[in-house]
């Protein structure tokens, strides 16, 4: 991969201190309304942040499947893109615990127990662990050369990181730690969108380039 920048590292930059202002006014702006039960309803399922959120994975999922197909030499590494991204769309989507509820309420309840919640969580990281070592070399060469889809990729692992910290520190459950939570997995699913769409970007515009500088 050719390593200019496509788009330029400063619009990058920019792009991205522009998704985490917006991340940081909306938290302030929801802990900043006195009704709990509006600050809550703003972040729930159905609420405007993790819908945003929703959209933007499940918008990279097709655009995994519909690049697996255009593009030849990445095919396999789009096609173990896609299913990293399905388990993503559907964790974050909470459709493992629908799945467990709706099995609960039918006759199928004794086929699906609760208990492989944890089963699916694990299976996700296992996916996500193979694919992101199959990768590393390429991620890290252009990290290195600060290459825009690279960046943005990175700071998809610091949101998503941190989101799940949240999740996970006692001392962060609270409606604060929620509306943060909430905040940083949207982010972090808007990340992993727009990583793709610049990642396409380089390897079009290294295409261009390779095609003029045969002429």
């Amino acid at each position: 991969m050719n390593e200019t920048p496509r788009p330029s590292w400063l619009a990058a930059i920019i792009i991205l201190g522009a998704i985490l202002a917006v991340m940081a006014t909306t938290g302030w702006q929801f802990l900043s309304i006195q009704d709990s039960f509006e600050i809550k309803r703003l972040i729930e399922d159905a609420g405007p942040v993790q819908l945003t959120g929703q959209l933007a994975i499940f918008a990279a999922f097709g655009l995994a499947c519909v690049f697996a197909l255009l593009d030849r030499e990445r095919r396999v590494a789009y096609v173990q893109l896609s299913h990293l991204l399905m388990f993503y769309a559907l964790r974050e989507a909470d459709y493992h615990y629908e799945l467990s509820d709706h099995a609960k309420a039918t006759q199928f309840k004794r086929c699906f127990s609760h208990e492989m919640i944890p089963l699916s969580i694990k299976l996700f990281r296992v996916v996500m662990y193979r694919y992101l070592k199959a990768q590393r070399p390429v991620f890290l060469r252009s990290l290195r050369a600060q290459l825009p889809w690279a960046i943005f990729a990175f700071a998809w692992a610091v949101v998503f990181f941190l989101s799940q910290a949240i999740d996970q520190m006692p001392v962060f459950h609270n409606l604060t730690g929620q509306v943060f939570e909430e905040i940083f997995a949207s982010g972090a699913e808007v990340l992993v969108l727009i990583a793709m769409i610049l990642f396409r970007l380089q390897v079009n515009g290294d295409k261009v380039a390779g095609a003029g500088s045969r002429l």
